[in-house]
């Protein structure tokens, strides 16, 4: 007896019904007793349960003539849940068995299938400048992948101006006070483009003062004196000054 295994994607979303077909044949000679199953494991280990729906022909087969085959849908319930909660296992290996009492050739009765579990993983971005327009975040970070899935904003953003790069760059304008979602799915390169999975990036405003980055060009004859508050939010106070000499005389041009 041979079996092969067919119609299973090679990625799948969490939670999802993934579904099948194993053929089991006699290759040489009449098969009696004929077997043909399915199993599944997680990445992790762990046994998921494979439903082998109602086989053509029925089994049990007393005899299966050779050159003749047993077809069984399969199916199973991907690890996980959808919409953004982290799943653990980042894959599914399925495997398809056969024999028959009088098989004399075990090699060949076995066949196994892979998929990758595609995980869109909730994110914050915390203590944003109140009140900025196109802020960014990378939300790609804490997501499980295949190379190629392209990110897309989703439905139900509540920050202002939201917008997703495909590579998971997220734009936002960040809120006075509060905080504001944005919503975003991530699909599969093709042929798996539809199987997608969805999360949100949670926007907070920052409650105190926030410092920003600041440069200014030095003068060679003396001190440069420039204010480090004066583009930072959140600043009640006068902004102090900071002054700034060069380490070494600049080379006249």
């Amino acid at each position: 007896m041979g079996v092969v295994m067919s119609g299973l994607p090679s990625v799948v979303s969490p939670g999802s019904t993934v579904s099948g077909e194993i053929r089991c044949a006699a290759v040489a000679g009449t098969a009696l007793a004929p077997t043909c199953s399915a199993t599944a494991q997680d990445s992790d280990g762990a046994a998921i349960p494979v439903t082998v729906g109602a086989c053509t022909p029925t089994l049990p087969v007393a005899a299966l003539a050779a050159g003749s085959s047993i077809t069984c849908p399969i199916s199973f319930t991907a690890p996980g849940v959808a919409g953004g909660t982290d799943t653990g296992p980042t894959g599914v290996t399925v495997t398809a068995t056969t024999g028959a009492s009088n098989d004399n050739n075990p090699a060949n009765n076995s066949d196994t299938g892979a998929a990758s579990i595609i995980d869109a993983v909730d994110d914050t971005a915390v203590n944003q400048p109140a009140g900025a327009t196109a802020a960014t975040h990378d939300v790609s970070g804490n997501d499980q992948v295949p190379a190629g899935s392209v990110f897309a904003l989703g439905a139900g953003s509540t920050c202002a101006n939201p917008a997703l790069g495909p590579t998971g760059l997220a734009t936002f304008d960040v809120p006075a006070s509060g905080s504001c979602t944005v919503a975003y799915q991530v699909c599969a390169p093709a042929p798996n483009q539809a199987v997608c999975d969805i999360a949100v990036l949670t926007v907070s405003a920052g409650t105190g003062p926030q410092a920003r980055d600041d440069s200014a060009a030095l003068a060679a004859s003396g001190p440069t004196t420039l204010s480090v508050l004066a583009n930072d939010p959140g600043q009640a106070q006068a902004a102090p000054a900071a002054s700034c000499w060069p380490t070494r005389p600049l080379a006249p041009r």
